[in-house]
């Protein structure tokens, strides 16, 4: 293909090249064969593939101009960007409300972002061809593609949405990685049971329930973890936690706060071994971190629902902040093998039960952040942590790395 050999074959470049910027955004676990997709896109026009330092990766083509990839998944960035982009169409005035509301809970669902940068010039064949590649990408990945005037389209080129309220849509039903409305494995009639019942509490709520969403669980493919790697995961979110909340003094104790309960940690629990990789960046020296501690600060209420799961407390209704001394007390006064003497984990049935209510509930408090309404029986910020550890005590999306857990709804 000699597209892209016109620079080479021109003695004057009477062309003035332009940056251009094309997003990808997808629902999808796996990223690791991105690069392989894309080489295989340009491989009639690329003369080299290579991986950049950034997790991304780069292809050179023909008239050695470059494209890059910056591929970013899995991490609580992605959660914030799509909470900010859901929240800017949240301004649209499309007219269309229920498309606006299932482009939004879309938007809400992508955990893959592909930043895609490349130049264009007059040639339109060239530009043309690098668009066309780009969407060709999307279709691979079941994807959906961002234009810099802030028009997202689906991979077939159709508007799905815009700021300025446009679409070639009349209809759009959100899709993610392992679909919460078709599930590849058959739903049993005790997943049906156990919907109906969150279903009927949701009600009595007076919350918002969307009846034909499955569980997203199914009993015959829920893994708890045994009550050691609970009480390993427990002892790494409590670390954080503590940490976080040591930040609220001045620098100088903080940090000789931080490192005794790390010392005393490690003595009871041996957390070195524990923490996840987010977890041992940040309690490193949480000082460094000052946007992180309200997240890990709000990771109490993750070690309320492990304590729950483990017998050692309670749950009511996700209204009220936990007890974080109440929490602090268990862990504190106990070591692993005093804390394996203790417990007793929950029944499979029960934590199924409680991560489905909260599944839910979690969906009603993203359905009211759309349609910008208050609910008043739960309180969204408490019920995402608890989904959150839910969803790790039942292996949800077949994800067992914490750092990585998806609360979709």
């Amino acid at each position: 293909m000699g597209l892209f050999r016109k620079k080479e074959q021109s003695v004057k470049k009477n062309t003035e090249e332009q940056n251009a910027v094309l997003t990808v955004y997808s629902c999808r676990n796996d990223t690791s064969d991105i690069m392989q997709m894309a080489a295989e896109i340009f491989s009639e026009t690329m003369i080299d593939c290579s991986e950049i330092p950034d997790g991304g990766f780069r292809i050179t083509l023909q008239d050695h101009s470059q494209v890059t990839f910056h591929v970013m998944s899995g991490s609580s960035q992605i959660s914030a960007h799509t909470s900010g982009m859901a929240n800017f169409f949240m301004q649209s005035p499309l007219k269309n409300k229920k498309l606006k509301e299932g482009a939004i809970r879309q938007i809400l669902l992508f955990n893959c972002v592909i930043g895609i940068e490349f130049t264009v010039n007059e040639d339109s064949d060239r530009t043309e061809y690098l668009i066309a590649a780009v969407y060709l990408l999307a279709v691979k990945l079941k994807g959906f593609v961002l234009h810099p005037n802030m028009y997202l389209y689906q991979a077939d080129r159709r508007l799905l949405i815009s700021i300025d309220g446009k679409t070639d849509l009349e209809e759009f039903y959100p899709i993610a990685d392992s679909s919460l409305l078709d599930k590849d494995i058959p739903e049993e009639q005790c997943d049906i049971d156990r919907k109906m019942r969150s279903i009927q509490k949701c009600r009595e709520k007076g919350l918002n329930c969307m009846e034909h969403l499955k569980a997203a669980v199914y009993e015959s493919e829920c893994k708890i973890p045994a009550k050691e790697e609970i009480i390993h995961r427990l002892s790494g979110i409590f670390a954080a936690a503590v940490c976080s909340e040591a930040c609220n003094y001045e620098d100088e104790k903080a940090e000789e706060m931080v490192k005794g309960m790390l010392e005393s940690l490690e003595e009871q629990y041996q957390i070195s071994y524990w923490l996840s990789d987010e977890e041992r960046e940040y309690t490193s020296h949480p000082l460094d971190f000052p946007k992180l501690h309200a997240k890990f600060g709000w990771r109490y209420e993750c070690c309320a629902v492990l304590l729950w799961a483990l017998n050692l407390m309670e749950l009511g209704e996700p209204v009220k902040i936990c007890d974080a001394a109440e929490i602090g007390k268990i862990m504190w006064n106990h070591d692993f093998n005093s804390l394996m003497e203790k417990v007793v984990l929950r029944s499979k049935d029960e934590i199924l039960d409680m991560q489905d209510l909260i599944f839910r509930y979690d969906w009603a408090c993203v359905d009211a952040r759309i349609n910008q309404k208050r609910i008043e029986a739960v309180d969204g910020e408490i019920v995402y942590e608890w989904h959150y550890a839910l969803n790790w005590l039942t292996g949800a999306d077949g994800i067992t790395d914490w750092d990585k857990v998806k609360p979709n709804t």
